[in-house]
């Protein structure tokens, strides 16, 4: 019997090795996807996808992976990073990868998404010696793209030379409708990496104006890992990730999903940075030491930030101060008024972790300073009361972690500079392989000030809440799986458009089926509670009011053969306060690669109808490589998406992708300067890679 069941997971194993480079790309888009559902705005997964494309290129070696190296692969749990060692110190080195069938915590979907990124091979560990080799064997890919909307923004239309000469400063895009992005990125194995990104978005200059250096941004890298006891060195932009993101934690994090037992955060230290977002990364030099069971990191970081920026003048003094008045963080830079308040800042950053880990237990500290050029103004607003205010913030973090057999006890608690503190702890039990739980609780007091920390919370700003959270996994019976949580929390202080303290409640239940291995049907409800300010009543003081969403997701995805995939989903929304507002979603994903063909194409129709704007939807889309959609579906309309991928020879791809958005209910499209006549928005993208 268990030979015969040995030769099926061969079988099956053998089957997904030989088409795992084809699906590659295909698993990825799965994980991302995975997030950006549970995420109500559009993110750049950058980061994250090319994490995972280095990995592919270069496996993990699962003889010689460390806690570190596995917690690169931001889907496995604690507890499935602790199984892998666990295995190995047990039963000594892997021979086959077909042995990860039998690993505690490793199921079928976690397998699939593995094995692409692992490998075994002869302990040779990799040294520099040879300069040339390595800038002659190294890998180098860059990508070329081009986009643009076809129709025409109000930003855009031609002004009079007598009305600029009068309103020199009338508001106007400054530059071309085109939005540009060129990367180019170099990896020799798993040792150097250096990068650069460059991106203009529409309505920016080129090679004039505000950007007479061509693209509106600029980032670069330089990575070296594990040379002698420096594990890693970076100089240029990277991000710094540690404990569980109370102290510091820049670039993306994520928040509730529906694996509801993968709540604690996989803190990477520091890591190099090449997406586009203006704001969420550090700009200097980093290096991190290892010296027995102790990890020591260090980080110095100065860059421009965009700030709105007053001018206070002090008549009995005779002088004037600079006062900051609020961060932008879009990077946009279209316009004179943004233009105007682009980098107009400093700030400078600097911090260090040290942990020590000693078998299962695990104990670190975090410690970070924050300078600003000029003082960030005092908030006048109620609710912002306990905003950090002046030039000066520091924050100190202890964070843990206990990894024991079938238990994961974590937390985070941090302090800063005005002696607000905050705290966050939890646990993830693995019962049986059938059924996991995990429990986190957070205390984020009102004056906490941090201003790179993301913790597992409710709210966008670490402060100023405090909840519990309880999710499951269970697996009743072969080829069912049921994932639920509870999330209650309450804001004890004041929150903007809420006038009083306030509280929620949030609760998801899905439930997935896999009636044969090329098909899954799953089916997720999830239903939020909130307050806000009573909307009826406009002046004096403002009764706070509950409403609530609640979405309803059936989704089939179905591989009848490499050739084909598809992907339906039904998803309705309800938005309710003192009535219902009603929305619905549908939509259909065709892929077709064909055979002997260097082709590959997305095709999506989607048709959606809400009552109001609170009602609205989001799908993650195709896209093109490196390319990420969430757009919110609202009003009466449909949306066709059309990606075509050509594949030249080993060195080069092609992307072509088009949308097109009607809306049945409006005559034009949004407003102010991105204003549109008509209802239709079409979105043009081209893309080249190169790789040699």
């Amino acid at each position: 019997m268990r030979f015969k069941v040995f030769f099926l997971i061969v079988f099956v194993l053998s089957s997904f090795l030989a088409h795992a480079q084809e699906e590659t790309i295909e698993t990825l888009d799965e994980i991302i996807e995975e997030i950006a559902s549970n995420t109500d705005y559009e993110l750049d997964y950058t980061t994250l996808f090319q994490a995972f494309e280095e990995y592919y290129y270069n496996p993990i070696d699962l003889n010689s992976a460390n806690e570190s190296d596995l917690k690169d692969l931001m889907f496995l749990t604690e507890f499935q990073i602790f199984s892998l060692i666990k295995y190995r110190q047990k039963f000594g080195m892997y021979v086959s990868l077909y042995e990860l069938q039998f690993v505690d915590g490793i199921d079928d979907l976690t397998l699939k998404r593995l094995l692409p990124f692992v490998c075994i091979r002869e302990a040779k560990p990799s040294e520099i010696k040879d300069f040339k080799r390595i800038f002659t064997y190294g890998k180098h890919v860059g990508i070329v793209r081009y986009q643009r909307l076809l129709q025409e923004k109000a930003g855009y239309k031609e002004i009079p030379d007598s009305v600029l000469a009068l309103n020199p400063n009338k508001s106007r895009y400054l530059g071309s409708p085109d939005k540009l992005y060129y990367r180019h990125n170099y990896h020799y194995k798993d040792k150097i990496f250096y990068g650069i990104t460059a991106e203009k978005d529409d309505g920016e200059q080129f090679f004039k104006g505000a950007q007479k250096y061509g693209f509106d941004f600029y980032s670069a890298h330089f990575q070296l890992n594990r040379v002698g006891a420096f594990q890693k060195i970076i100089v240029g932009d990277y991000i710094a990730q540690f404990g569980q993101g109370l102290t510091m934690w820049s670039g993306m994090s994520f928040g509730k999903i529906s694996s509801s037992t993968n709540v604690i955060k996989n803190s990477r230290g520091v890591h190099k940075y090449s997406s586009v977002n203006e704001s969420a990364f550090l700009r200097g030099q980093t290096a991190t030491v290892q010296f027995g069971k102790f990890n020591f990191t260090e980080f110095i970081s100065y860059k421009s930030l965009d700030a709105g920026v007053d001018t206070i003048a002090d008549i009995e003094f005779e002088s004037e101060e600079h006062v900051i008045s609020s961060f932008l963080e879009t990077g946009y830079h279209r316009t004179p008024s943004e233009v105007a308040k682009r980098k107009t800042i400093k700030e400078f950053i600097a911090g260090a972790n040290m942990n020590w880990k000693e078998k299962n237990f695990k104990i670190g500290a975090t410690g970070v300073y924050y300078g600003f050029s000029s003082p960030l103004g005092e908030r006048t607003e109620p609710y912002r009361y306990f905003d950090f205010a002046g030039t000066k913030n520091a924050n100190f973090g202890v964070d843990y972690l206990v990894t024991i057999p079938k238990v994961n006890i974590f937390g985070e608690t941090s302090m800063s500079s005005n002696l607000g503190y905050a705290s966050v702890n939890g646990a993830v039990i693995n019962f049986v392989p059938e059924f996991n739980m995990s429990v986190i609780h957070r205390y984020l007091r009102a004056d906490y000030q941090a201003l790179y920390a993301q913790p597992f919370s409710e709210s966008s700003k670490p402060n100023n809440e405090n909840g519990l959270f309880i999710g499951a996994e269970l697996c009743p019976v072969k080829k069912w799986k049921i994932d639920a949580y509870f999330d209650s929390w309450k804001h004890p202080w004041l929150k903007y458009g809420i006038g009083a303290p306030s509280s929620g409640n949030e609760y998801l239940v899905q439930v997935t089926h896999f009636p044969q291995r090329n098909l899954e049907i799953y089916l997720r409800t999830k239903y939020k509670t909130k307050q806000k300010n009573d909307p009826e009543i406009a002046t004096g003081v403002r009764p706070i009011v509950d409403y609530s969403t609640l979405r309803t997701r059936l989704q089939l995805n179905y591989t009848p053969n490499p050739e084909w995939k598809f992907k339906s989903r039904i998803e309705v929304s309800r938005y309710y306060m003192s009535s219902p507002e009603w929305g619905y979603l549908v939509y259909q994903d065709i892929d077709y690669k064909p055979k002997n063909i260097a082709l590959k194409f997305n095709f999506r129709i989607a048709v959606f109808e809400t009552e109001t704007y609170n009602a609205r939807l989001y799908a993650y889309e195709p896209d093109v490589l490196y390319g990420f959609s969430v757009p919110a579906y609202y009003g009466r309309g449909s949306r066709l998406v059309f990606v075509v991928k050509y594949t030249l020879n080993q060195h080069f791809d092609f992307w072509f992708r088009i949308t097109n958005t009607y809306y049945a209910d409006k005559q034009s499209l949004g407003t102010g300067l991105d204003a549109i006549d008509g209802n239709n928005r079409t979105d043009v993208k081209l893309q080249l890679r190169y790789k040699f």
